[in-house]
This record gives structure tokens, C-alpha cells and sequence, in this order.
């Protein structure tokens, strides 16, 4: 049997595990607002009809456009955005008020999505 080095093999694997790990949850890759929205989009998502978790995605994508920053000013100005920010924000919420522990974390969890958003806008290049 030839020799293998088993050890130094693990021990590989083990730093390239880590390395990953590192890497993926590392400053400017995650950061805790993007840990709990991950996790509360998949709870929408494990907890609603597949219609209604797609309703709720598609509310929260449409803030998510809305919070962009590189969005231009609605033609109507802020006043405008903030009403159709309302408006999205109630059709989220009816979607999720039969699930108490979605609508307690709701404002949490746009908050953290707020805070993604500019996260990820200051990692774009140009910024």
C-alpha cells in the first residue's frame, strides 16, 4: 500500500474549509442584516402558500427598488415614493397576517433590507 498522508490531507481540507467560511462571512461579503434576511425570507417562505411568498417577494423587490440609491427621484418627488413605499409595505403585510411572528419581525426585517441595500451599493464599483 503506497503512503498516504491522511493527516496532511484533512489538514488541507480543513484550511481550505476555513478559508471558505471566512471568506463568505467575512466583512464586506455578510453581515448580520443580510444573515436575518436570508432568514426571514426563508421562513416566508416555508410558512405561506408558494403564491402569496411570491406576492410578499415581490412587495419587498419592489422596496428594495424603491430604498435603492441609485434609483433617480420618482417624477412626482419624495412624497410620491414614500406612498408607494406604504402602499407595498401594506400588501406585505397582508400577505404575511395570518403568520403573527412575520408581522411582529416585519419592521425589522425592511429595516435589515434597507441596510443590505446600501451595503451592497457601497461594494459596487464607482461607489
Amino acid at each position: 500500500m503506497a503512503g498516504t498522508n491522511k493527516s496532511g490531507e484533512d489538514a488541507e481540507g480543513s484550511k481550505r474549509a476555513a478559508d471558505f467560511h471566512n471568506a463568505m462571512l467575512g466583512t464586506g461579503y455578510a453581515d448580520d442584516s443580510m444573515l436575518y434576511v436570508v432568514r426571514y425570507v426563508n421562513s416566508v417562505k416555508q410558512k405561506l402558500r408558494e403564491c402569496d411568498a411570491d406576492e410578499f417577494m415581490r412587495c419587498f423587490g419592489e422596496l428594495n427598488r424603491l430604498w435603492s440609491e441609485t434609483q433617480p427621484e420618482a417624477p412626482e418627488g419624495a412624497a410620491s415614493r414614500y406612498e408607494k413605499a406604504q402602499e407595498l409595505k401594506q400588501q406585505a403585510l397582508e400577505t404575511i397576517k395570518d403568520c403573527p411572528d412575520l408581522v411582529r419581525d416585519f419592521d425589522r426585517f425592511t429595516t435589515n433590507g434597507r441596510v443590505l441595500m446600501r451595503n451592497m451599493a457601497a461594494l459596487r464599483p464607482g461607489k
